[in-house]
């Protein structure tokens, strides 16, 4: 999976919450998917929600329910390239604009142009989600 290129993890200016998701994404890029989630979900509280892109409106509870969900994604022969654009912090949100590949086993892909937001609570991911792109 791809992110771009010069990330700056830990640049000064960058809070916790966003050095934590910046390194998500650092690992995703270097040591694939599941690697990158598994880094996230490290840092995350025990009743984490995740709101996937591939979930069709599902929310997942709990670290063991978001990595068996990727993983059956993965399994199933699914593909995902992930490619961002540019970080920004409001609050307790940590926002990611980007893009989104998703190539599927039987053929064909579609990509989307989109915004991941990640809200923290007490120092850990509490909650993960996508939207439609947001401005910059």
């Amino acid at each position: 999976m791809d992110s771009a290129a010069g990330l700056a993890v830990g640049a000064l200016s960058d809070s916790r919450n966003v050095v934590v998701v910046k390194e998500a994404f650092e690992v995703l890029q270097a040591e694939g998917f599941e690697a990158g989630l598994e880094r996230l979900l490290s840092r995350a509280r025990v009743d984490v929600e995740f709101h996937p892109y591939l979930a069709d409106g599902r929310v997942l509870r709990g670290a063991s329910e978001v990595r068996a969900f990727f993983r059956e994604q993965l399994a199933a022969g699914t593909g995902l390239t992930v490619r961002t654009s540019g970080f920004e912090e409001d609050g307790d949100e940590v926002i990611v604009n980007g893009s989104l590949r998703v190539a599927r086993a039987a053929g064909g892909f579609s990509e989307s142009q989109l915004s991941w937001t990640y809200r923290f609570r007490d120092g850990l991911l509490q909650e993960a989600r996508w939207g439609p792109r947001r401005a910059a």
